[in-house]
């Protein structure tokens, strides 16, 4: 790890990456292996679930951990960060995905960079480049 980062380069283990994102995330390193310097996995944002008060403070942290929403890969070249989404098919759900990781991810990290998006698929579904396109998310297939 760099500063609590990984190197941009294929890992033995990838943190909560199911076998389907680890096959496109791996093309897309091999393919570009110059995108980013380091980049974190399974990045949590937003506030998760009210805890119970009455349980210890560490299971109350922990309960917060496993409920906040979870970016797949945040990538970080110089002074920009991008945060990706990880799909065997770059749809719908990918699109409301990023955009509510970014602006969990703005009201988490108020002193960062404003995050670009990014999705990474295998192929794109139909009808829905022109959709991400308007919303500034950039969609990368392997």
């Amino acid at each position: 790890m760099i500063d609590g980062r990984f190197p941009y380069k294929k890992l033995a283990k990838y943190p909560h990456l199911k076998p389907e994102d680890i096959a496109v995330w791996e093309l897309f390193i091999e393919q570009n292996p110059t995108e980013f310097l380091t980049c974190n996995y399974d990045v949590a944002c937003g506030v998760g679930a009210p805890q119970d008060p009455s349980l210890p403070e560490n299971i109350q942290r922990d309960g917060k951990i496993l409920t906040q929403k979870k970016i797949d890969v945040v990538g970080y070249i110089n002074n920009d960060i991008t945060i990706i989404e990880l799909k065997p098919i770059a749809n719908a759900r990918a699109l409301g995905q990023l955009l509510t990781y970014k602006d969990l991810y703005i009201e988490c990290y108020p002193d960062h960079p404003t995050p670009k998006m990014m999705v990474i698929a295998n192929s794109i579904e139909r009808e829905m480049q022109a959709t991400f396109d308007a919303q500034g998310i950039v969609v990368r297939t392997v």
